[in-house]
């Protein structure tokens, strides 16, 4: 059961390091500005999914990064300030993310504009772990 598990985490990283590896878009377009806020799947810690939140700004602003769980639960919030910054979060469970199983919340307290990204699990062919931006 758990080498059905590491390989299951295996393959979700892997599909998600190829998925955000290549982007056309920004491969065709190489003025763009990076996104103000991102938010990734990084891997697998201690059998728990890492994931991360880059910010950056024009200026100085501060946010408040809250993760929940699929019942609304939140897990981590923290308030964090500065123009450019980049952080990780290892969410604590052994157990499978399901569709629609992780929420991160970056609010800016500046403007109260809030950006939602709900994470995942697609599977079609190949699995893999997906980060969308509900706003």
């Amino acid at each position: 059961m758990k080498v059905m598990n590491k390989n299951k985490a295996i393959i979700i990283a892997m599909v998600a390091l190829i998925s955000t590896s290549f982007n056309p878009v920004s491969a065709m377009d190489k003025k763009s500005d990076p996104p103000a806020i991102e938010v990734k799947y990084l891997g697998v810690q201690e059998k728990n999914p890492v994931f991360g939140i880059n910010l950056n700004n024009a200026q100085a602003e501060s946010f408040i990064v809250t993760i929940s769980d699929g019942t609304g639960t939140v897990l981590f919030s923290e308030k964090l300030s500065g123009k450019i910054f980049s952080r990780k979060y290892r969410i604590d469970t052994e157990e499978e993310i399901a569709d629609g199983g992780l929420r991160f919340e970056v609010k800016s307290v500046n403007t109260n504009k809030t950006e939602v990204y709900i994470v995942g699990v697609r599977e079609n062919i190949t699995r893999g772990v997906t980060v969308n931006k509900i706003q």
